[in-house]
């Protein structure tokens, strides 16, 4: 048998043709702390079942990679809902994923119960223990199509209808057939870790293993506002009929997406100004602090937060706390230029003693950030005092800690969670990801305002979800309100501007697999026109032409 040549980190390697990844994964397993999950052929993610038959450059992921977890997540997801379907005779519907969770609802007319999810669990384990191999079969569209209706899984053969292609690929574990965007592990064995939590009325979080905490035992951690948030958005989308692009495709198809954009957008704003409502209630709030991941929309917030304070007879002042960062000579550069962002490099006893005195009705000058010079400034004929009906607003990266407020009373303080859960899903078993929908806001607005490629935005990408890991999600549970800022609609909007830009993303591009994956979700979305999207829309914010400047 002929030799082939394997290229993996710079350095070559002959293997016989035909070899399967797996058998070339296992020369170096050690590498890495945890079971390789996944491969990567000349930068397209690829199953360890493949067989080489060519030259080429391999890389490999464990769970401990993004590319690993996303692996795992998916071959999670086929795991559940196999299991679902073998113990309850139904189908589950997978709808948010949160970050250590994801939210799903059990289709079913009968009330589930805590018995009923340990079984499942049992289930789950049971497909785990007998390494079931997960394959990759390539079926007509058609065909597809006629297999999920008769499996009773309308929403994948509605879903389906909206893509041209002749022939689509499958996954199957035993007789069961699922569709995926993206690769799945080639068995249930590397499956080997997760928990479930019953949440009542038949809704499931699903829990896999934490990427920094990987051999801990999984817990559930409370996340009550998310969750009240989460039946808000599925009562509202209930109301409209729209669970699915395939439901939402259907409305655009018909040219009435107008009513979609202005319902979902009131409904937005009726939300803020709940929050405002409640917030006008207590006396003693005196600093409103935002925080949210990248991409969230602070800025169209703070601006309608200022605009619906004043309506209640407010007289706010908003403040970035990055104004508060200490001078460049002062921080850390990282071997990649990144500016090291740790609260260490606020500083919290200036920004405490300011918000203090304001507080206290004293006059002070606050300090702003030069990025030019990267240093603080501080302007002698720029005093501010909050009035007797002020209140201040206080938004960035580490609004929610603690060592950042700690001198101003709890009473004081209300903190308020800008977090985009993205409630579009193309289909039962495949949600769209809060922090893809994050991204593609990025890849708009990074390449509108600064000139930047998607790639370059991909690259940075990861420093970023690095960054919100450490800083924002341990204190988001912290939060008095969590605020949605995702659109049921968005997806067909950023569909226009974000998909050309994907395209941009070559085959020799390291992040080529990624923009094919959300390229081909977007397939299953069709586009809609942004010109009657409002200007003050969090949209605007990416896309352009918003109302709102910079605070």
């Amino acid at each position: 048998m002929a030799n082939i040549k394997i290229r993996y980190k710079n350095e070559n390697y002959n293997y016989e043709e035909g070899i399967t990844l797996l058998d070339v994964s296992k020369d170096f397993s050690k590498e890495y702390k945890h079971d390789i999950i996944i491969g990567m052929i000349d930068n397209k993610l690829t199953s360890l079942d493949y067989k080489l038959v060519k030259d080429c450059t391999v890389d490999f992921f464990d769970i401990n990679s993004v590319k690993g977890r996303q692996t795992y997540i998916r071959g999670l997801f086929f795991l559940f809902v196999k299991a679902v379907k073998e113990v309850l005779k139904c189908d589950v519907r997978i709808m948010y994923f949160l970050e250590k969770g994801i939210y799903c609802e059990i289709l079913s007319n009968n009330l589930i119960s805590e018995v009923t999810v340990e079984k499942i669990k049992i289930k789950m384990r049971e497909l785990k223990d007998n390494k079931i191999d997960i394959k990759k079969i390539t079926v007509s569209r058609l065909e597809a199509i006629d297999y999920f209706l008769k499996t009773n899984q309308k929403d994948k053969a509605k879903s389906l209808r909206y893509i041209t292609n002749a022939t689509i690929n499958l996954y199957k574990m035993d007789k069961s057939l699922d569709y995926f965007y993206g690769v799945l592990p080639c068995n249930t064995k590397y499956i080997n870790s997760f928990n479930l939590k019953y949440l009542g009325e038949n809704k499931i979080m699903l829990l896999p293993p934490v990427t920094y905490a990987l051999d801990e035992k999984i817990k559930y951690e409370k996340m009550d506002k998310y969750l009240d948030e989460i039946k808000f958005q599925s009562k509202y989308l209930e109301n409209i009929n729209i669970s699915t692009s395939s439901d939402l495709n259907n409305h655009v198809s018909k040219g009435d997406y107008g009513d979609i954009i202005r319902m979902s957008e009131t409904i937005q704003n009726n939300q803020l100004i709940n929050i405002v409502n409640d917030i006008s209630k207590s006396k003693d709030i005196k600093l409103i602090l935002l925080n949210g991941p990248t991409s969230s929309g602070d800025l169209t917030v703070s601006n309608k937060l200022m605009s619906y304070l004043k309506w209640k007879g407010y007289d706010p002042i908003y403040i970035k706390i990055d104004d508060f960062y200490l001078d460049l000579k002062d921080r850390i550069v990282d071997d990649e230029g990144s500016i090291d962002n740790k609260l260490d490099f606020i500083d919290t006893n200036q920004f405490n003693k300011k918000i203090s005195e304001l507080i206290s009705g004293k006059e002070v000058i606050l300090p702003k950030y030069n990025l030019k010079e990267a240093k603080q400034e501080f302007d002698e004929t720029k005093k501010i005092r909050l009035s007797s009906n002020g209140i201040i607003i206080a938004s960035g990266l580490h609004a929610f800690s603690e060592q950042l407020t700690e001198m101003i009373s709890s009473k004081n303080k209300c903190k308020i969670c800008i977090y985009p859960l993205t409630p579009l899903n193309i289909d039962n078993h495949t949600l769209f990801k809060q922090t893809d929908n994050r991204l593609l806001r990025k890849v708009i607005k990074d390449n509108k305002l600064y000139g930047k490629t998607a790639s370059e935005v991909f690259k940075n990408w990861k420093k970023i979800r690095e960054d919100e890991e450490e800083y924002i999600y341990p204190y988001v549970k912290q939060a008095d309100y969590v605020y949605n800022t995702s659109l049921v609609y968005e997806l067909g909007v950023l569909k226009t501007y974000a998909e050309p830009l994907l395209f941009s993303i070559t085959e020799e591009d390291e992040n080529y697999d990624d923009a094919q994956r959300l390229i081909n979700i977007f397939r299953m979305i069709l586009s809609i026109p942004s010109e009657e999207v409002p200007k003050d829309s969090v949209l605007r914010e990416f896309i352009g032409q918003s109302c709102f400047k910079d605070l």
